[in-house]
């Protein structure tokens, strides 16, 4: 019994030792408490408003005013964003905790009074295509497109962004999409309403592979008609229902990404969709694609030649030429020392 009731004993201060070892060195490390909410919900029109915080350490006392609060929130995208709240206290020992806010778009969206003076001249999309790989121009610049969260070049490195519209309902896209999986690259596809209701198993099949879906609107028309007071619903409709269906056959939500169709454009409707959290993308490299099938070699051709950097290609699945090349044209640009990327990385 003496030799059980002395095991006991010396558990019991083995315990207590190991608490009060544990309860010293918690005691070291300053604290953080903060006040509201750890997670913040607001929307992409609405500013964060930080609820406070207090810092508190057993040896220096109130420490709230040695807070360091990085704040990285990007009011212009949709995302969950981290705010880092740090703090040291005089022993030198840190502390750190952080809140989440969750930026989404509003879903009270009415049209605002100032976009009848953002000009709606109509635009169609053009890229001078150089093939000495200099980097191609646009009839906009990077830093006028860039206002309007758009783009139609990547930055000056050595990276391609492979984008895809849709064409039409007979197209190469899974055949497409097998190559690229093959190869592990991902891609970026803009789809209409129509083809990604008739394609469900191809949306899952983008949503499972890690392939970037964006939004080409329901039914490819030019939103330039649209983009005012009487007609904005008939505009949100052609964004709105097409991010809908979307999330109803995969569950996920759709990239927001956005292609004007047929690339027409206007500086209000580049507004209008960034105002609905997208950003834009046009293209630096393009060719005639899409009038009928050019042969595989003319296809490698056309879109080697115009390789630079940070280029977005403008390719259409309808084109069989296009399928055929595209295996060997990733195998020599990835020779070439370049890599791939989604356009939605570009900031």
């Amino acid at each position: 019994m003496k030799k059980i009731f002395l095991l006991i004993l010396l558990v019991i201060i083995f315990i207590t030792l190991v608490i009060f070892k544990n309860k010293k060195n918690y005691n070291e490390f300053p604290i953080i408490i903060l006040k509201g909410k750890n997670i913040v919900n607001i929307k992409i029109d609405e500013k964060y408003s930080e609820p406070g915080f207090s810092a508190y350490d057993s040896k220096d006392g109130d420490i709230t005013d040695k807070v360091t609060v990085i704040n990285n929130i990007n009011y212009d995208k949709t995302g969950t964003y981290e705010i880092i709240y740090q703090v040291e206290n005089s022993k030198g020992k840190r502390f750190e905790t952080k809140r989440f806010v969750n930026i989404s778009v509003s879903e009270n969206v009415s049209y605002k009074d100032e976009y009848d003076n953002i000009d709606n001249t109509t635009r169609d999309w053009g890229t001078v295509n150089k093939k000495d790989g200099t980097r191609a121009l646009g009839n906009a610049t990077s830093e006028d497109l860039k206002k309007y969260n758009a783009y139609y070049i990547g930055p000056d490195e050595k990276k391609v962004y492979l984008t895809f519209d849709e064409g039409s309902n007979e197209t190469y896209l899974k055949e497409i999409v097998g190559v690229l999986n093959k190869k592990k690259i991902k891609a970026t596809f803009f789809f209409c309403k129509n083809y990604i209701e008739s394609n469900k198993e191809l949306m899952k099949t983008l949503a499972e592979t890690g392939h970037s879906v964006g939004n080409h609107t329901a039914n490819h028309v030019d939103m330039t008609k649209y983009a005012n007071k009487t007609d904005y619903q008939k505009y949100l409709n052609e964004i709105k229902s097409t991010e809908q269906v979307y999330k109803e056959i995969t569950k996920t939500d759709m990239d927001k990404v956005y292609r004007e169709p047929r690339g027409v454009w206007s500086y209000r409707t580049l507004t209008m969709v960034k105002d609905l959290g997208y950003k834009t993308y046009f293209w630096s490299a393009a060719y005639v694609d899409f009038e009928g099938d050019i042969s595989k070699n003319e296809a490698y051709n056309a879109m080697l030649s115009r390789i630079h950097n940070g280029v977005i290609y403008l390719i259409h699945p309808k084109n069989k030429g296009n399928y055929e090349a595209l295996g060997d044209f990733i195998d020599e640009v990835l020779k070439r020392g370049y890599t791939f990327d989604l356009v939605k990385n570009i900031d």
